[in-house]
């Protein structure tokens, strides 16, 4: 019986799944998102356990001891705040020093990194400062400065811990002094006091926003990073690289999942883009819209207003999700449609027709990828360790979920998919009836799903080989993190509030 214990408890291990674990970082223990809790199956936003309200920010909701720790902007500073589970009252926050803050796409924050939390300490990670440890009752114990990463949206890396240290992805669009590569990079701080215990240079990769996690493995354990281009494996306590896999785009933003003694990991192409071939027809309607002279051309002078380079076109003009982020500076932003003209008039006659744009059409290096990792491999094992690849209707920002041998991913427009996670074969992929952008990861507990579109509405499904809606709810307030939840309640945190919904 006791080596049957051990063998369960490693396979819970292994799985990212701890028993009575706390939600302690980002998707809970191990970055996993499932939990063995038994939150509600039903919400009713009129009658919520506690509802308080919160500052903006993006940063998830963690847990431990009865407490709920998070980040936000409060009145200009970043900050960190502690609340009682039980109540929502505010147990203190604390402000993090003043200095001026990093430049982020208007559709994410300064406070986007979820903070990580054990017995003894809570870590944040500020892209403007660096990283900050207090106790559980808000006393300072260290801080440490760190440079602020140039990136395409700010920065959204969360912390993660490995027994002493805490582990941080900094990956930057800034290079080396005096080189062309970049001064990414992957750092073990000690969380004692805050000092480098090791890093491993990252210099083929540029900004990045993905949260790591950590692969046990009976040869040791690795930390597994997915960032442009390639995901990568490191040897866990050492940082020493072991492997990696080409083939990912340039924009990558959920996080690698542990299941089965597999690792998934997922992107889309750059701008959302979820299926390898891409209809450009969308695309090309969306610019002509601003062919002012209806001449069915485009010219650089009518490229004017919300215009920029479509990357979602169902979107409205205008929508921060719409299209390439263009700076605020009219003479920078002159330049840069200078540029994205210049790019497709490939004849220089100074207009876009269609056939040029069509022709001309694609979206860079990488396509949507969905794979799955099998262990014991070294160097490049693209071709030689993938269980399998998916290419269909990948999610750009939430992470995937791997429970009950299968895959659950969650795209915008309420597209969940479930894929056989031993083979990769799709069950089904169907729209949740709540449509909208979708930024929050799916979590699961007793067997069912929770996922919160941007716009404000909650569904919950069955886990299956079918599509099985139970609840479906709107909030009532936009909804862009991923939910946290301990033995009984969900906590969600939405734009203006946080709310805890209890299981009577």
């Amino acid at each position: 019986m006791r080596i049957r214990a051990g063998i369960l408890a490693l396979f819970a291990a292994v799985n990212g799944q701890l028993t009575a674990a706390e939600w302690n970082q980002f998707r809970g223990p191990n970055g996993s998102g499932v939990a063995t809790a038994k939150p509600p199956v039903k919400i009713d936003p009129a009658k919520p356990t506690w509802k308080v309200p919160v500052p903006v920010g993006h940063s998830s909701p963690v847990l431990w001891g009865g407490k709920i720790f998070l980040t936000g902007v409060v009145e200009g500073r970043m900050a960190t705040l502690a609340y009682e589970a039980a109540t929502g009252n505010r147990l203190w926050v604390r402000k993090a020093p003043e200095v001026p803050l990093e430049r982020v796409h208007q559709a994410s924050s300064h406070a986007a990194p979820t903070p990580v939390v054990d017995a003894d300490r809570l870590f944040v990670y500020f892209g403007s400062f660096g990283l900050i440890c207090y106790d559980h009752a808000g006393k300072e114990l260290w801080q440490k400065k760190l440079p602020v990463p140039r990136t395409l949206y700010g920065t959204s890396s969360s912390p993660i811990g490995y027994g002493k240290h805490l582990i941080l992805v900094l990956d930057d669009d800034n290079n080396l002094p005096r080189s062309r590569l970049s001064r990414s990079k992957v750092v073990a701080f000690n969380k004692a006091d805050g000092e480098t215990a090791w890093e491993t240079a990252r210099p083929f990769h540029r900004s990045g926003w993905s949260t790591p996690v950590v692969w046990k493995q009976e040869s040791g354990d690795e930390l597994v990073v997915l960032g442009n281009g390639a995901l990568r494996g490191y040897a866990l306590p050492s940082g020493r690289e072991r492997w990696h896999v080409t083939g990912f785009s340039r924009e990558t933003i959920s996080a690698p999942i542990i299941g089965d003694g597999v690792v998934y990991a997922s992107a889309s192409r750059r701008g959302g883009g979820g299926n390898e071939k891409v209809d450009p027809e969308p695309f090309w309607k969306s610019v002509i819209h601003f062919d002012a002279n209806k001449d069915g051309k485009l010219q650089r002078k009518e490229m004017t207003g919300h215009f920029t380079f479509p990357f979602r076109p169902e979107l409205p003009y205008g929508h921060p999700g719409y299209g390439m982020p263009l700076p605020k500076d009219p003479r920078q932003r002159a330049r840069r449609l200078d540029g994205i003209f210049g790019w497709m008039d490939k004849n220089r006659d100074g207009v876009w027709t269609r056939e040029e744009f069509v022709g001309n059409f694609g979206h860079g290096s990488g396509k949507p990828l969905l794979i799955a990792v099998k262990p014991g491999g070294r160097g490049d094992i693209t071709g030689s360790h993938l269980a399998w690849e998916y290419n269909r209707g990948i999610a750009e920002i939430p992470t995937p979920l791997a429970h009950g041998g299968r895959i659950y991913y969650v795209r915008s427009g309420g597209i969940l998919t479930a894929l056989r996670a031993a083979t990769g074969k799709p069950l089904y992929s169907e729209r949740l009836g709540a449509s909208g952008q979708y930024s929050a990861s799916p979590i699961l507990a007793n067997g069912h799903l929770y996922l919160a579109s941007e716009p404000g509405q909650i569904t919950i499904v069955q886990a299956g080989d079918e599509l099985n809606i139970v609840h479906r709810v709107k909030l009532g307030d936009r909804i862009h993190v991923t939910p946290a939840m301990d033995e009984n309640t969900i906590y969600v945190r939405s734009e203006k509030h946080l709310w805890a919904f209890k299981r009577p």
